[in-house]
């Protein structure tokens, strides 16, 4: 392994999508969520930490070294699967319910397990992960990666998240006692981490804080931002730019970008943004939800995506240009 291929974004961005169509299309490795809390020490650290490009944290570069290598927590990294999922504890393990979710798991596990020990036998990888976004700066200097940030409408993924029961809680508390965070972003986000808010005024913020800096310092920093609509669209520009920043020389086919993502529900529909004159949130988001969503953009001053147009507005920051 030469070089680490970095795919980062907020959760319900796409990021499981693209990084397996990526992974099958060029034989990569997938590695998935390496940072999650719940998994490992280092994960339970640094998940949604802000670090600027010239702090040293030599335990952190390793660790990526490390999963990046094909080490670390690999019933997570490699299978998708937490090992309390397969051998709950006695606390969680003691109705019908509990024993019927465990059943689940199992079948879904031992009906991956094939693809995805193939998988993980392939030698160069490529790492997703959702609670990265804030020290995409510093694994762009410390390690020898490209990195690309996937940028979602905050609609979609307010919506998507809504559906399947997201609290921001974790994230904004971890954001509230972020110093570096505070000082890279010059305050922006203490009076509005500090206000009572509603939840969807919470995921929004989560959002915000997620992707707005990110995307102003991409360019600096070495960072190619590549927006999910312009990837779910009737042209595959969208996919060469994603390819050229990952240094990537085989585009998905439409098998696989027309597959639902490994973390999707069974049989849930997938229909190409091509396909739909209007994005499932523009119709079942209550309004009320759209205007907390909105009162949150504008008080940050976000003007790359508006609730009143699907698509990001352009904007010189992103590292990689992409045009219909």
């Amino acid at each position: 392994m030469t070089e680490i291929r970095f795919i980062a974004g907020s959760g319900r961005s796409g990021t499981t999508w693209i990084l397996d169509a990526l992974a099958s299309a060029n034989k990569l490795r997938p590695v998935f969520e390496p940072l999650h809390p719940y998994v490992s020490e280092v994960g339970h650290q640094y998940a949604h930490m802000a670090l600027s490009a010239d702090e040293e944290h030599p335990e952190l570069r390793q660790f990526f070294l490390d999963v990046g290598h094909g080490r670390g927590p690999r019933l997570w990294t490699q299978f998708r699967h937490q090992r309390r999922w397969l051998l709950p504890p006695s606390n969680e393990f003691w109705s019908k319910q509990d024993a019927g979710r465990t059943k689940r798991h199992w079948a879904k596990f031992l009906k991956e397990m094939p693809r995805m020990t193939l998988n993980g036998m392939r030698r160069n990888p490529l790492i997703k992960c959702i609670r990265a976004n804030l020290m995409l700066p510093w694994i762009s200097r410390h390690l020898p990666s490209r990195v690309v940030l996937i940028v979602r409408h905050p609609g979609a993924v307010i919506e998507s998240e809504l559906r399947g029961r997201w609290n921001p809680s974790f994230a904004l508390d971890r954001f509230r006692r972020d110093t570096k965070l505070h000082e890279l972003t010059k305050g922006r986000y203490v009076s509005l981490l500090h206000k009572k808010l509603e939840p969807v005024e919470g995921l929004a913020l989560r959002w915000v804080i997620e992707n707005q800096w990110v995307m102003e310092s991409a360019a600096a920093s070495g960072i190619s931002v590549v927006h999910y609509e312009h990837l779910r669209s009737s042209t595959d520009s969208g996919w060469r730019a994603l390819c050229g920043a990952l240094s990537l020389s085989e585009l998905p086919n439409e098998e696989a970008l027309t597959r639902p993502s490994q973390q999707s529900a069974t049989g849930r529909s997938f229909i190409p943004i091509a396909q739909s004159k209007t994005p499932r949130w523009m119709t079942s988001m209550a309004p009320e939800h759209r205007e907390q969503i909105r009162g949150v953009l504008e008080a940050v001053e976000l003007e790359r995506y508006h609730m009143n147009d699907p698509e990001p507005r352009h904007s010189g920051a992103s590292a990689v240009s992409i045009t219909h």
